[in-house]
């Protein structure tokens, strides 16, 4: 008989034991953009940092603080890139209706490596 009782206590205990090991994992703060390339000259697209420069472009604008905390549900960027120097040069504008006095609406870029980007935001000048 008293392994009967035990066992509702065993189970209640393992239930409370399984409950304070499981944690919620922290809410992501992700703001869905989407960026539509497009290169002003040949040798833009055929530059061999493009495909890198893209990628820590796209990089940090996702992590930009104006982006994540855009009113906007997602932002949609026209960006036009070219060479300039011996960077590549990006341009970004927001494809959002009503986006386009907002500071994460314009901005622009430059790479100069995939370790070397630096974006700017312009608050619709």
């Amino acid at each position: 008989m008293p392994r009967i009782a035990t066992f509702p206590l065993v189970l209640a205990l393992a239930a409370l034991l399984l409950a304070s090991c499981a944690h919620k994992e922290p809410e992501v703060d992700f703001k869905p953009i989407q960026l539509n390339w497009h290169a002003l000259s040949e040798a833009a697209e055929a530059h061999p940092e493009k495909d890198a420069c893209v990628i820590s472009v796209t990089s940090l604008l996702m992590r930009e603080k104006a982006v994540r905390e855009s009113k906007f549900e997602s932002l949609d960027y026209d960006v036009v890139f070219d060479i300039k120097g011996e960077n590549l040069e990006f341009k970004g504008i927001c494809a959002n209706s009503g986006a386009e006095v907002a500071t994460e609406c314009r901005f622009t870029a430059v790479c100069s490596g995939a370790e070397k980007v630096v974006v700017n935001f312009h608050n619709g000048d």
